[in-house]
């Protein structure tokens, strides 16, 4: 797994690689996914019954950078919009 990133900090790789050591370190697996506005990346969030998540980016050119992660992921319920009229 390299470490070269776009900006310091950022922990970067093969996607392949990354994929199986979050599902093999951390049981994580794929919860949601979106195209970012410029259309230049993929983020996607990962998450574990345990409460750990990953967020992944996944740029034009292949790359794919851990972008946050950390523990105590909860879904959220969702709110009703108010009465109906």
């Amino acid at each position: 797994m390299s470490t070269q990133a776009p900006a310091a900090g950022l922990a970067c790789g093969d996607r392949t690689s990354l994929l199986k050591a979050l599902a093999d370190k951390y049981k994580e697996a794929p919860r949601a996914l979106g195209l970012a506005s410029s259309g230049k990346a993929v983020f996607e969030v990962y998450t574990s019954k345990n409460g750990t998540w990953t967020i992944l980016m996944t740029t034009t050119t292949g790359m794919t950078c851990i972008m946050a992660a950390g523990h105590s992921w909860e879904e959220a319920v969702e709110v009703a919009e108010g009465p109906q009229a």
